[in-house]
């Protein structure tokens, strides 16, 4: 069956009305004049994978007429802000449909509720001022309702209630009638009446209403076709590819798109678009109701207050053109070649290719033949068929923790279309079924992996060994630069399958900051290297990889210490530098002998001057002619003469120390 061309689709239209001006949310009640159409026909049906379908239709019409169309309730609010209408030759009056609640509102002017309808009693209530004439008991009696009394009869263990309604007759007299349940109400208004028969009609529409009857009425002259496009929700279709294998280098990859009828309209000869991508999507209650709440404010009395200053410059915002790009059909055209001895039965092509079309953000599949489709039915049909470059690898992942690589197809996509997210069912051309993959989307020109199965013939093992070295130091104005390298050599041991060739792909994970190396590189993710080995069947290999991050740091060489300039001197890769940082080393190493022996001198003068003063006390409470007295007093003078030659040993260690402070300084100044 041949898709029909989409009626009303003029590239030069003369006058294009874009909904969105005015609707009225009323009983549709197009004008006298203008004829009513029906709902025309869907001609074109776009699903898109955000879960929307573009559901355009076509009509005839001549002159002025109005265009009824029935839409599910819960679609009117996209249908609302979606729809756009085309009429070469006229413009749009207007759009009308039912409230979102028909029912409250047209008893929103009626005296009497829905409750009220279903008791004559009540309507009789309702009614009063209205001339009816009332029939009960084998009684009649006629004039305008004044009201409906409740009566209390019977006895106290047998209550019963009764309704007495009262009415003023022609004459001015008041009567009642008591109301049984052979009452007979005539409404003598003829207003009341029919409005009491709308009422009802509208009651008893709006317990089952699911839908909108939408009325787009236009205006124009002679015969034209008219077309309308809007979005509704929709079941997010599906896609399911079927994988076979073709050689070590080619496979045969066929899309199927799973997509349901949920439109609540049989769809008959419709073309059929499926969309792909990630589109935004957003919903808004346009059908519902909102009052806007308006704050109560004084008078005002006095100045008012400034206003807010103005304290931010306006920004423009660029438009952003997108210009789809149409692409050659995919697949159909030529059969794919038949792959000798295959264990399952070879798939059939399609009968038309579809043709595809590569937008900015999406890739869209115009179905080739139109489409028959129950609303509630499901449907499955092909839209890809084409032979791709799909080599078979074992895929390794060492954040797994796990042993064992696992069987992938690594696939590029030549269709020059993106291919859309699905899963894949993976044959074998000589064993047939041997796993599912998860397709994540392919865009054209790209090459992604599909991993179906666990490749347990297959064993890698990975070992890590990290380390630091000093790269480089450098000495500038009294500051050493070092260099320090951290490396993390991993080397991954492959143990290849006993009966078969692999082509092994370790994914190797990337480390911010860090520069890697290895002669298996490949390529590369945004997450991962990708190393590439070949093992021979019973075979072994070695794949090594290092990771690099180089760490620069200073240090003042006036405060380092000879240990750790020796240190670094034993580190440096280049011999002047080294030179340099162990003379500087000896010196400051002197240096500290010096300081050492100053502070010793410097502790033996406290210890020397604290026995002094102890002495002195001593000797104050002796006699002054004592023995003991006289033992002070020599104590004393020894003490004064031992303080005397600390003191030239300081003087000498102060001095020894300013010279070999001078001595590294003035090294250091000119390194």
């Amino acid at each position: 069956m041949t898709a029909k061309p989409f009626p009303g689709v003029n590239r030069k239209i003369a006058r294009t009305a874009l909904f969105g001006a005015c609707f009225a949310f009323a009983q549709a009640v197009p004008p006298a004049l203008a004829d009513i159409i029906d709902s025309g026909r869907i001609e074109r049906i776009t699903l898109s994978s955000g879960g929307l379908a573009e559901v355009r239709r076509s009509a005839r019409i001549d002159g002025d007429g109005t265009l009824r169309i029935d839409i599910p309730l819960d679609q009117v609010d996209d249908f609302l802000k979606s729809l756009v209408v085309s009429d070469p030759a006229g413009t749009i009056d207007a759009v009308t449909l039912d409230g979102l609640s028909p029912v409250e509102e047209t008893f929103r002017r009626l005296p009497f509720s829905p409750g009220e309808m279903g008791s004559v009693p009540a309507l009789a209530a309702a009614l009063q001022g209205v001339s009816v004439r009332a029939t009960s008991g084998g009684r009649t009696v006629e004039g305008m309702i004044l009201g409906v009394d409740t009566q209390q009869t019977g006895s106290d263990t047998d209550p019963r209630i009764e309704r007495v309604l009262s009415v003023m007759t022609a004459d001015g007299t008041v009567e009642i009638l008591k109301l049984g349940t052979d009452t007979q109400l005539d409404i003598r208004d003829e207003a009341m009446r029919e409005r009491l028969r709308e009422a009802a009609k509208v009651s008893g529409r709006g317990r089952t209403d699911a839908i909108r009857s939408v009325a787009v009425t236009l205006s124009g002259t002679g015969a034209r076709d008219i077309a309308l496009s809007y979005v509704v929700p929709a079941p997010v279709w599906k896609t399911a590819y079927r994988l076979v294998s073709a050689g070590e280098e080619t496979a045969r990859l066929q899309a199927w798109a799973v997509i349901e009828n949920a439109t609540g309209e049989d769809w008959e000869g419709i073309g059929l678009t499926l969309s792909s991508g990630a589109p935004v999507t957003l919903a808004q209650k346009l059908h519902q109701r909102y009052w806007s709440e308006r704050p109560d404010i004084p008078v005002a009395v006095g100045n008012a207050a400034p206003p807010r200053p103005d304290d931010a410059a306006g920004i423009e915002m660029a438009e952003m053109n997108t210009a789809p790009r149409r692409m050659r059909a995919l697949g159909g055209a030529a059969a794919p070649a038949p792959i000798a001895d295959m264990a399952i039965m070879e798939p059939s092509a399609p009968t038309n290719g579809s043709q595809a079309h590569e937008g900015e953000t999406s890739a869209t599949y115009q179905l080739p033949n139109a489409i028959d489709l129950a609303a509630g039915q499901s449907l499955s049909v092909p839209f890809v068929d084409a032979k791709v470059r799909a080599e078979r690898v074992s895929v390794f992942q060492p954040e797994n923790g796990g042993i064992h690589p696992v069987a992938a197809v690594f696939l590029r996509n030549d269709t020059e279309a993106s291919l859309p997210p699905g899963i894949v069912t993976v044959y074998d051309g000589a064993s047939g079924y041997v796993g599912d993959a998860q397709l994540l989307g392919i865009p054209a020109g790209e090459s992604r992996m599909a991993s179906f199965a666990s490749d347990r013939k297959v064993e890698i093992t990975t070992e890590t060994k990290p380390h630091e070295i000093l790269g480089k130091a450098a000495i500038t104005d009294g500051i050493l630069r070092t260099t320090t390298v951290s490396r993390i050599t991993t080397t991954y041991a492959i143990k290849g399958a006993a009966d078969a060739k692999r082509t092994v792909l370790i994914e190797h994970p990337r480390r911010d900051g860090w520069q890697m190396s290895s002669d298996a590189l490949d390529s590369a993710t945004p997450t991962h290297y990708r190393l590439r080995a070949t093992v021979e069947a019973g075979g072994k290999s070695t794949v090594r990889t290092v990771m690099e991050r180089s760490r620069t740091e200073n240090f003042a060489l006036i405060d380092a210490s000879a240990d750790a300039l020796y240190v670094w001197a034993g580190s440096a890769t280049d011999d002047e530098t080294t030179k340099k940082l162990k003379a500087l080393a000896a010196l400051k190493r002197e240096a500290m002998t010096a300081e050492r022996t100053l502070e010793n001198v410097r502790q033996a003068l406290e210890r020397t001057a604290g026995d002094q003063a102890r002495i002195r006390d001593n000797l104050g409470s002796v006699p002054r002619e004592s023995a003991l007295a006289e033992r002070y007093m020599r104590m004393l003078e020894e003490q004064e003469n031992r303080i005397a030659s600390l003191g030239e040993e300081r003087a000498r260690a102060e001095t020894e120390m300013e010279r070999l402070s001078g001595e590294v300084r003035a090294f250091i100044d000119g390194l």
